[in-house]
């Protein structure tokens, strides 16, 4: 069952390389790709139990919270939670235990989970400020599936406010739109993948330890700041953010980087990618220690657009042939 996620992530690959042409518009705005809804569906048999989240019809929760604490504790089969459209002001939390949920809504337009914590909240039990457990949606199992969703923390700009934060192995999202401001998605374990995304935020919005494939997805900064913040402590660890085919964009009068290395030995490649003019001529950011530069790696290839830029980029970067 395991293999069957990153299977998945080839066969939608492909299906949008083949029949999606609107990243590849400066001007599109992000839409949800509808070929590619449910194709997880492909990786269920007849016995997958379903379960339906409705705030405001019938199903068998009116809370997303209560039908993952419904899966079984080390559950070895798929479970879907099937989300009605609505508005949902409610945190998520799918613990260790529960590997292998799927949370698929019906149109990421129409069924959004939405809260507005923010890192420096002091928790109500006394224990000491959220930090990134302020996520809207904190995912600590493996095999996640995330479809059809928006997923937002409201309380931005600043400071951290994280709309989701994955530890998970083999995770894929299709389809589903991050909303922030400072740390919207924190990518922090595992090979996360990412098809068809729309991540918006301000400061360091996509960050974390993982090793991440964001393909056909648009990233979009409303921030003069950095976008990514990815972390590696140690030399050659499996870790490392690829943007493949993505759009960044940028909000008007916006002039912001690429990324910054939170960890020294951060890797992070932007390839076959469209930049906005509100992309710096240098690129990426050291992150104020000089020392970073020579051990993070941060490329490009062949980046188009008005903010490609490959003369004017910061010399310890690579431009990729």
């Amino acid at each position: 069952m395991a293999g069957k996620v990153f299977q998945l992530s080839v066969v939608l690959s492909l299906l949008i390389c083949c029949a999606c042409s609107a990243i590849q518009d400066s001007n599109a705005p992000w839409q949800p790709y509808e070929k590619l809804s449910g194709l997880a569906k492909l990786f269920e048999t007849g016995r997958t139990r379903k379960i339906v989240v409705n705030a405001d019809g019938p199903g068998d929760f009116n809370s997303i919270q209560k039908a993952i604490d419904s899966v079984p504790n080390d559950n070895k089969e798929r479970i879907v939670v099937l989300i009605k459209p609505g508005f949902y002001k409610q945190r998520i939390l799918i613990p260790k235990n529960k590997p292998f949920v799927t949370l698929r809504g019906e149109d990421p337009f129409q069924t959004t989970v939405s809260y507005n914590l923010h890192h420096d909240m002091n928790k109500p039990d006394g224990s000491g400020i959220y930090r990134s457990d302020c996520a809207t949606l904190i995912v600590d199992s493996n095999d996640l599936i995330l479809e059809n969703l928006t997923i937002e923390n409201t309380f931005g700009p600043h400071p951290q406010a994280l709309a989701a934060r994955l530890i998970s192995e083999r995770a894929v999202a299709v389809n589903c739109r991050f909303l922030g401001g400072q740390d919207t998605l924190m990518a922090n374990f595992g090979r996360q993948y990412y098809l068809n995304c729309y991540i918006e935020g301000g400061t360091d919005f996509i960050y974390g330890y993982s090793q991440a494939v964001f393909d056909n997805c648009v990233i979009h900064s409303k921030e003069s700041s950095h976008i990514t913040a990815h972390a590696a402590a140690e030399p050659n660890l499996p870790t490392g953010f690829v943007f493949y085919n993505c759009r960044v964009t940028t909000a008007n009068g916006i002039m912001t980087d690429l990324g910054r290395p939170w960890r020294p030995y951060a890797k992070v490649v932007y390839y076959d990618c469209w930049l906005d003019k509100g992309i710096k001529p240098e690129g990426w950011d050291n992150w104020r220690d000089p020392n970073r530069e020579k051990t993070a790696f941060y490329a490009e290839y062949h980046s188009c657009g008005p903010g490609a830029n490959p003369s004017s980029r910061v010399k310890w970067s690579h431009q990729l042939t």
